[in-house]
């Protein structure tokens, strides 16, 4: 069944429809309301892929196998596919709180989620391997678990929310991690274009005689700056002499690589779906 211009489905709009085998939804779509196709349990395949919200019971006892969830949904509400138990794989966007308790309780043979959006391209950008190998893991510890969980004992609603809870709070800690990093390597070129800029005044003073004056007093102001730059420590005081020595001796190094291989990739990613 087409229903390409639908925007919201009502509270049971199409409830025990037994008949119903598939229902395709367009863009307009936003709301799929509580209960709107319960107990149709020859429904198997449903696209919809701009809504916002599913409500409760939803889809209920219906007989759908996998399940595409659009990147754009915000909620899915308790029992949504509830005692769907031919249900076996789901892919959706990866957000805190998007997923109630008991959206899937009763899939007993749901056994995979795939994520969609930015996740991936964000792991991809990390800094590290192992942080990169880390994240990679946790993703896909849902498809390791599910299939163990023995039915009627777990819902499996429960251990894809808290899955998804610990993938959002990784990302977040090496999201942390990844901006310290492009920070210090943002310091660091900083401090070697101040390094060339002192070069090429003292140079200027050896080439031209007639302005030696200018070009020191140039080299000695553009010197003390850069002192005093690399004095300052990451609280703002002046104090932080291992630091100084430290960010000193870096101070020739270009990292023009470090730039081009991890800053400009990180600017490309869009921002997690869940913020």
């Amino acid at each position: 069944m087409l229903m390409l211009g639908v925007k919201n489905v009502e509270y049971s709009a199409f409830y025990a429809c037994f008949g119903l085998s598939s229902v395709e939804f367009g863009r307009d779509l936003e709301t799929i309301g509580e209960s709107a196709f319960d107990q149709c349990n020859s429904l198997r395949n449903i696209k919809m892929p701009n809504v916002l919200r599913i409500g409760l019971r939803a889809f209920q006892d219906c007989a759908v196998t996998e399940l595409d969830l659009p990147l754009g949904l915000e909620v899915v509400e308790g029992q949504a596919f509830g005692g769907c138990q031919s249900l076996t794989r789901v892919s959706m966007p990866l957000k805190g709180g998007m997923i109630q308790g008991g959206a899937f309780v009763g899939c007993n043979r749901l056994v995979r989620i795939d994520l969609i959006g930015g996740i991936h391209d964000f792991v991809s950008s990390l800094h590290l391997e192992e942080w990169r190998n880390t994240m990679k893991a946790e993703i896909s510890r849902i498809n390791e678990d599910l299939p163990l969980i023995n039915v009627g004992e777990v819902d499996k609603t429960r251990v894809i929310q808290e899955w998804m809870q610990s993938v959002l709070d990784r990302a977040e800690h090496y999201k942390g991690e990844h901006y310290a990093l492009l920070k210090e390597g943002m310091t660091i070129l900083e401090l070697a274009v101040w390094g060339a800029k002192i070069v090429e005044a003292e140079k200027e003073r050896d080439d031209n005689g007639d302005d030696k004056s200018t070009a020191a007093t140039s080299s000695v102001s553009l010197e003390e700056n850069l002192s005093e730059k690399l004095k300052i420590d990451n609280d703002g005081d002046n104090d932080g002499d291992d630091e100084w020595r430290f960010r000193q001796q870096q101070r020739g190094k270009s990292l023009a690589n470090v730039v081009i291989h991890n800053v400009l990739p990180y600017l490309m990613c869009t921002k997690l779906d869940h913020e």
